[in-house]
């Protein structure tokens, strides 16, 4: 995989595969709820644009994610993907962010809408390899 740096900041960096149709955000540091938002926005422009659809989100340099910003990525960016398209998003935690559980409220959000099932699958794990063999299996389904 090739990865191109879409955008980079001393918080994040947004990565992409534009062949794999993969879109990496990496977590430098813990974001403040805007940086969270605007970092997010950004790679959703970019990936509706270029047709991504497998997304990892590496956050174990996240602390925890404020219940809004849980809601706000649900509600604001998964329901932004477009429709007519199956998506992937795999979160990577530390075993921190297992215990905080955050991802997790997210990816039950996700489980627990019927409609939002339609567009995305969601899964957590503890390592960049095994996200991405799971985006890259899912895709191929």
């Amino acid at each position: 995989m090739e990865l191109t740096q879409i955008y980079s900041n001393a918080i994040a960096r947004v990565e992409a595969d534009i062949k794999q149709k993969y879109i990496q955000v990496t977590w430098l540091k813990h974001p403040k709820s805007e940086e969270f938002r605007d970092v997010h926005t950004n790679a959703l422009s970019y990936a509706y644009e270029n047709h991504l659809t497998a997304w990892l989100c590496d956050m174990r340099q996240v602390s925890y994610l404020e219940v809004g910003d849980q809601n706000w990525l649900v509600r604001e960016i998964f329901s932004g993907f477009n429709p007519d398209m199956t998506h992937e998003f795999a979160f990577v935690v530390s075993h921190l962010g297992l215990e905080l559980m955050s991802s997790f409220r997210v990816h039950d959000l996700v489980r627990n809408d019927q409609e939002l099932q339609k567009l995305i699958k969601t899964d957590i794990f503890l390592d960049i390899k095994s996200a991405q063999m799971w985006l890259f299996q899912m895709g191929e389904k």
